[in-house]
This record gives structure tokens, sequence and C-alpha cells, in this order.
């Protein structure tokens, strides 16, 4: 996808107009993604997978959000430059926060300890310890009458004591923990209505799918480019 593209489907995810039930996102690649709910906008491991007028295109982001320190999740002057854009409060890995520290104001950045939750507004975030090579925080995010789990690159830990709506679930490649088996465990706890699949191969996340399909059939799984926006309309569970 050019340059161009992509940043139409930015502003195309930031112009569009979402009921209380819907959420707007654009997968950027490995883990990054942009999330869009009716009142509240969020970023999520962007590492280097935005730039320039990319950037500048980002409108009303309410949070910035880092799993964990590894490059293809967190670079240093790509947060810069999304927090000098947006002036958006940064929640992250201690890791990340630590590396943070006296280039982001303080009042504006807080360290993600794991098993606490945090509060920005009317978005409430929980934080998971994941397993990963080295310390990954998962987030279990409340807006509204939305919740939405974001799972890194790690491989399986309990979660069934975080339902969610929307189910961010990595299936693979190039994490050494994640895994379609590891996708399934977390997505069967979750109950999620919809699962967007993030960093995996194709094979992977097909593999993931066809799981999901045989034993969640009431469950949609969405595998996308990097670069598209998408609308996802939620049919709550009675």
């Amino acid at each position: 996808m050019s340059s161009k593209s992509k940043i139409d489907e930015i502003r195309k995810l930031f112009a569009s107009s979402l009921g209380r039930d819907e959420a707007a996102f654009m997968y950027l690649g490995y883990s990054g993604v942009i999330i869009r709910t009716s009142s509240r906008a969020m970023v999520i491991d962007p590492a280097d997978l935005l730039k320039g007028e990319e950037i500048k295109a980002l409108k009303g982001v309410d949070l910035l959000l880092f799993t964990h320190s590894h490059g293809d999740h967190y670079n240093s002057g790509v947060v810069l430059n999304i927090f000098k854009a947006t002036r958006a409060p940064v929640l992250a890995e201690p890791l990340v926060a630590d590396d943070l520290k006296g280039k982001i104001s303080i009042d504006k950045l807080t360290s993600a300890t794991p098993g606490k939750t945090y509060t920005f507004g009317d978005i409430t975030v929980s934080t998971i310890r994941g397993v990963h090579r080295g310390p990954i925080n998962l987030y279990h995010i409340k807006i509204g009458d939305l919740s939405i789990f974001h799972g890194g690159d790690s491989g399986y830990v309990t979660v069934k004591d975080y339902p969610s709506d929307l189910a961010l679930l990595p299936t693979g490649s190039p994490s050494p923990t994640a895994s379609p088996e590891n996708a399934f465990k977390m997505a069967s706890e979750l109950k999620p209505t919809v699962i967007v699949v993030i960093h995996g191969s194709e094979g992977q996340s097909k593999e993931f799918e066809g799981k999901v399909k045989e034993k969640m059939p009431e469950t949609t799984v969405i595998i996308t480019e990097p670069g598209l926006q998408k609308t996802i309309t939620f049919q709550k569970k009675d």
C-alpha cells in the first residue's frame, strides 16, 4: 500500500461516524493497531509503522499503549512524534516507560504494572502479565459498553476473567511464544464476538481461523491487510 493510500485510510478511520455498538480499526502490522469507538481512539504498539504525514493524520487520539520494548512493538522516535502530534497520554510496560522518562512529560506517562488497573477519563485499562522472551503486558480495555483485549505477541496465559467483545490475538511469526494454539486457548476464555488476527504468518492466521470456525462458530474472525480500515458492528450477547 502506498503512503498516500494509507494516509487516506487513516483519515477515513477518524472521519467515520460510529454507533455505541460499533468500533473501527486499522491494522498496522505485527501487533500494531489503531482503534476507534464512538467516543475514543487509541494507538497500540505502532512500532515504526507510522511515519510523517501518517502521524499528522491521527486525530483525537486519547491513549497510546505499549505491550513491551521489542522493536516490532516500540520505537521511541515514533512514540515522540505521535505524542507531539496528539498529546495523548502513554501507558506502557515498565521498560518502555523507563526509556521514555525525560522525553515525555511525567503527567502524560504511566508505567503499567501487571495486575493493576488504570483510568484515563472513561477508558479503563486492566494490565495482565503475558508470556514472552522478556516482560510483556497484555491489556483489557473498557470504553463504555465495549470491552477490548490486546494480546501483544504473547503465548498463552489465563484470561478467563476478561471477557471481551473484541479480541486482538497473535498467531505467531515472528514471535517465539505466540501460536495458533495459544491464541485459540485465549479466545476460548475471552469468548469475544469478533477476533482480529495479529502478529502471525498467513498460514498461522488461517490455521487459527479454522480452529475458531470449527469450535467457536458464533465468533467472527477478521484477517486483514496492514493499512486498511474496517468497521465492526457488535451483536451483544444475552
